[in-house]
């Protein structure tokens, strides 16, 4: 079984799409999104882990033709590096992992219901018996979901502008066959989760690069960043006062630390995390 076996099929249906055509601006915003959607997802069903650069995965996608049944891309994967092993249970996994990150984005709840139970099948397919493990595993899917909000509003950026609806259905080798359709109240539903917002409260693992004490902020960045990509974090935890606390031993001494907090995003982008807890062992 080869990963090119697998196909992603993304069908844009209604106005300009119904002469097999499309706005280009638009369509390049929609296929970025569904791109990051889909080779994130894609990684997730291969390493059960959950990498947010598209640099560090294993998979990456590739558009191949295009068809006239109004206007349709084919995507399809390829390996990173070579000889990777792929688990068989692999297109069960990715079919249902990618319409789950769209219908939550789109808070459809009841397909959302039946995506879950087919991930928590297809994980266990994996080989996870253990209950605390594909518990575990299903809270990361819902992390990536949330995290990748701002890809699912780029992916349907044409609904309502030079397209009606985006039809995501998978081909081949993967297993679901039933198609994960997007109309217009759907984007209304994702854009509705503004660019400008206040997360809930998540574990961060991050490292600290300045701190005051006196205004209770610091330069953070994420574990999975580079250094050079500082946010700014602002500490509520009156822990902070303490002379010996863990945050002061995490920047002197340059080691990760994972918090409690919320974060604040701007276009899509994180640009500051408010702290309220530190996560102990």
């Amino acid at each position: 079984m080869e990963i090119t076996d697998y196909e992603i099929i993304l069908r844009y249906d209604g106005l300009d799409a119904e002469s097999h055509e499309i706005e280009l601006n638009s369509l390049g915003i929609s296929i970025q999104g569904f791109a990051r959607i889909i080779s994130t997802a894609a990684h997730f069903a291969i390493t059960q882990q959950y990498s947010k650069k598209t640099t560090s995965q294993v998979v990456k996608v590739c558009a191949t033709e295009t068809k006239a049944n109004c206007f349709t891309i084919l995507g399809a994967l390829t390996w990173v590096q070579q000889n990777q092993i792929l688990s068989g249970s692999f297109g069960a996994l990715l079919a249902a992992l990618i319409p789950y990150i769209l219908t939550k984005n789109a808070n459809k709840k009841q397909e959302m219901k039946y995506l879950k139970e087919s991930l928590d099948k297809a994980i266990e397919a994996l080989g996870n018996k253990d209950r605390q493990t594909i518990d575990g595993l299903l809270k990361v899917i819902e992390k990536m979901a949330d995290d990748l909000r701002p890809a699912s509003r780029q992916a349907v950026e044409p609904i309502g502008n030079t397209c009606s609806t985006i039809t995501v259905s998978t081909g081949k080798r993967c297993e679901s066959k039933t198609p994960t359709i997007i109309n217009e109240e759907d984007k209304a539903e994702i854009n509705a989760l503004t660019p400008d917002e206040i997360t809930g409260m998540r574990e961060f693992t991050i490292f600290i690069t300045s701190l005051d004490k006196l205004k209770k902020t610091a330069k953070i960045y994420f574990l999975d960043d580079e250094p050079t990509d500082r946010t700014t974090a602002v500490i509520h935890d009156p822990l902070l006062e303490d002379v010996n606390n863990p945050y002061i031993n995490a920047f002197d001494k340059n080691t990760p630390i994972t918090i409690i907090g919320k974060a604040g995003v701007k276009g899509g982008d994180i640009v500051k995390i408010h702290v309220f807890d530190v996560v102990t062992d």
